[in-house]
Formats: structure tokens, sequence, C-alpha cells
């Protein structure tokens, strides 16, 4: 329902109207809405409460102003009356007294051409923002299924993390029983010993007992007997009694390192243990330079001039992010033409010379196959690879800034890491070293 709308009928005007009538020109409450229907039956009634937008009246709709809107502003592409085009400004008049006024009428054909074509706009931009949606609900299902690929990777390292935790501890709790058991005593030495003294009692009776019987030669037999059981108790007592004196005598200190939560060296580990690393697509194009032509795009570079040599060092235009992890990709052509080529793809400082590849921290040579070349300085060990190199082939090269690790991958095949002493603050960018001429490498 609109709002603030009143009746305009000056008897109800507290009442808020209901609808709106568009030849009157007049809001309408309940009371006025049943009579106009009854006497003014084919006037078009607009009900508010399905009409959530200002209701166009035809009238304007500044303060004090009743009038038709007979006129159209240039200025402002704005409908307007007789009041606003007023040459005395005051009292809301003449807002549009300078500006570039017109009939309504002569601006017809202007305004339907016009809509016509806002009209093929909105239908084509209708058709794009629907593509785009659709795309959008695919990239956003395909991003729900990393984030979840990668959150069920994180809960089963830490899952083996904790289950191996957990078996360590079971594992030293053991060990602590044994170590215990075997350096002390068991609980059933306390449980013998403290049965000693009525032992003892007993058989202190049964001694007195058999002394007063010895000359009895019917009851011999038995007294013998008893005698040896009371020797061997005596012998298991003088047993017992050695081990409680070696308990009381060991004096053994047994630790577990670390000694309490406060000492545990592995628990910054743990807080530094795993990352997220945001890796970005890093999109640049080719400086322009000597001894190559560049496409327009900036995305493809062919070495046209100075002979096979390397003499042609083709520069990224952008510097290579830091603390983050960078890729791109670079497809080789024109490689059937010359029977002995060879590329450096790498990077390197902002260097334009032909001993380029020497500055370089890490290259991935293409020449018929693969050779990872992993720099020290000036000095270069190429890691030979048996993977062959052909037209149309794409190396990815991935640098970690972070961690200060480059790494290639030839086709989706990645060659691991390639070298780990990038330097992290050095401005560095992405290099491509042609030594054949006609060689051509693309950016994709």
């Amino acid at each position: 329902m609109e709002v603030n709308k009143r009746c305009s009928n000056s008897k109800h005007s507290e009442i808020n109207a209901i609808s709106y009538c568009t030849e009157c020109n007049l809001y309408l409450c309940n009371k006025c809405l049943n009579i106009h229907i009854e006497y003014l039956e084919t006037h078009h009634i607009i009900n508010l409460n399905k009409n959530n937008k200002e209701i166009f009246t035809g009238f304007c709709q500044e303060v004090n102003h009743k009038n038709k809107l007979e006129y159209y502003c240039k200025n402002h592409n704005k409908l307007c009356c007789v009041a606003c085009l007023c040459k005395i400004k005051s009292n809301g008049n003449g807002q549009h007294s300078s500006c570039d006024v017109c009939d309504i009428k002569d601006i017809k054909e202007e305004k339907i051409n016009k809509l016509n074509d806002n009209i093929k706009y909105l239908e084509e931009a209708s058709k794009k923002i629907k593509e785009s949606i659709k795309n959008l609900k695919e990239i956003y299902e395909k991003i729900n299924e990393s984030k979840e690929e990668m959150k069920l990777k994180i809960s089963k390292i830490f899952s083996k993390i904790r289950n191996a935790l957990n078996e360590r501890e079971e594992q030293l709790l053991f060990e602590l029983d044994n170590i215990y058991d075997n350096s002390y005593f068991k609980e059933d030495i306390i449980k013998k010993g403290e049965k000693i003294p009525n032992q003892i009692k007993t058989y202190l009776e049964k001694g007195k007992l058999l002394n007063n019987e010895l000359n009895d030669d019917n009851k011999l037999i038995e007294m013998i007997n008893s005698c040896i059981n009371i020797e061997n108790e005596i012998k298991n007592i003088s047993e017992i009694n050695e081990n409680i004196d070696k308990c009381n005598s060991k004096n053994i200190k047994i630790q577990f390192l670390p000694e309490n939560e406060h000492n545990i060296e592995l628990m910054d580990s743990i807080k530094k243990f795993g990352e997220i690393f945001y890796r970005d697509e890093f999109k640049f194009k080719f400086k322009p330079g000597n001894n190559y032509n560049i496409s327009n795009n900036g995305l493809i570079a062919t070495k046209n001039n100075g002979g096979n040599k390397w003499n042609c060092v083709i520069m990224g235009e952008k510097e290579i992010p830091k603390d983050r992890i960078s890729k791109w990709k670079i497809k080789i052509n024109n490689v059937n033409k010359s029977s002995s080529w060879d590329i450096f793809i790498g990077i390197g400082p902002n260097i334009f010379k032909s001993e380029l590849y020497n500055e370089c921290w890490s290259i991935f040579r293409c020449n018929t196959k693969v050779q990872l070349c992993l720099k020290n300085n000036k000095n270069i060990n190429y890691n030979n690879h048996n993977d062959i190199i052909k037209e149309g082939d794409i190396i990815e090269v991935i640098v970690d800034r972070k961690n200060g690790n480059l790494s290639f991958s030839l086709n989706d095949i990645n060659y691991g890491i390639a070298c780990s002493t990038i330097p992290k603050d050095d401005i560095l960018y992405p290099t491509v070293v042609l030594f054949d001429q006609g060689l051509s490498v693309e950016l994709v």
C-alpha cells in the first residue's frame, strides 16, 4: 500500500486511501470508493494494496502544482507542468524556466524510437543475464565442490594426526605400566604383606601346640607335615620381607618428557602446521622489445631478428606478486619450422640481454625434451627428462613467492619443485628466451 496517501475528500482527509482513480486524479478511501464505483463505474480504479510503486497520475507532483504534465525538459529528462516553466521563481515555480523545453507531442517520436532501442537492449540484457546467471551457478557449484574437497582433505589429514596421537598416547601409557611394574613392585606384594602378621600368629600357635605333642607317636606324621608347612611358609615370608626391603630401598626416578603441558615444543609446530594458500591466475602481456614481434593483444611473441642464438629475451609487463602463489601458462608455437630449436621459460629480473638465462632463478628448458634448470648463482644444473615436447604443448609456471618455490608442469603433468631458493623480496618478472628464428610463444 502507498505510504502516507490520504483520501482526497476533505471530510475524510485523516483516512488512508485504498484506491486511486486515474481519470479524476483522486485518492479514495473505502467510503468514497463505494460511491465512486456506483456513479462512475467506467473510471479506471487502481488498488493501492497491489501497487507498491508511485502511481503516475498525469499531474505534476511538485508542491502546490495541480497542473497536467504537458511539457518535457530535455536538460533534466523530466516531464513538467506550466508552473515548472514559470519565469517567476517563487513558491516552487520556475524550476525549468531556463531549460530546453518542448511540448510532449514533439518528443513522442524520439521517445518511441528510444523505447524500441531500450526494449531491444533490455531483451539482450535479459538474455545475457540469464546466460551469466547460468554460468555463475555452474561456477558456484564447482567452487563449492572444490571447497568441500579441500575441507575433506584437511579433515583426513587432521584425523590421521589425531589417530597417531591417540596411538602414541596408548603406547606410552602401556610402557609406563610395564616400567613401574618391573622397576618397583606389584600390588600383590602389599596384599601378601598385609596377611603375614595373621599367618605368623596362626603358625606360632600351631607350633606351640605341636611342641606339646612331640612325644605322641600317634601324631608324629601329622606333626612332621605341619613342621614342613611352617618351614615353607617361613621361607615364603622371608621372600616377601626381602621384596619389601628392596622396594623400600629403591630410589628410581621415572620421568615423562615434556614434564608438563607448558613445555610442549610440538605445540608450536602444531600451531604452524598447515596453510591455506590463495593460488591466483597471474594475467599479463609481453613487453615490446628487440628481435621479436608481439601480437596486437600482447599475448603472442615471435622471434624475427638476430639469427639462431640467445639474443631474444621476452619479459612480462607485470611484476610477479609476492606472498602468494601465482601461475600462468605458455603455449609453444612454430617449433616444426626449425630442425633444432630451444626455448627457456622461467622468471628473472627486468634485464633485456642475451645472458638473461644466467640471471634467471629457474628455467623450464624446452627443446626436443624437458629440462629443468636449477640455478645456483651463475651455475645451472640440468635435470633431464625423457618426455618429448611438440608443437602446441602448454607449459604452466607456478611461482610460490612466500616459500620461495618454483615448479613447472607440461600439459598438466607436474614435474615438482624445480627450485626452492627463489628470493621472496626481489622484483621478478615472467621471462622467455628464444634461440631459433621464427619460434613463437603464446600466453593462454
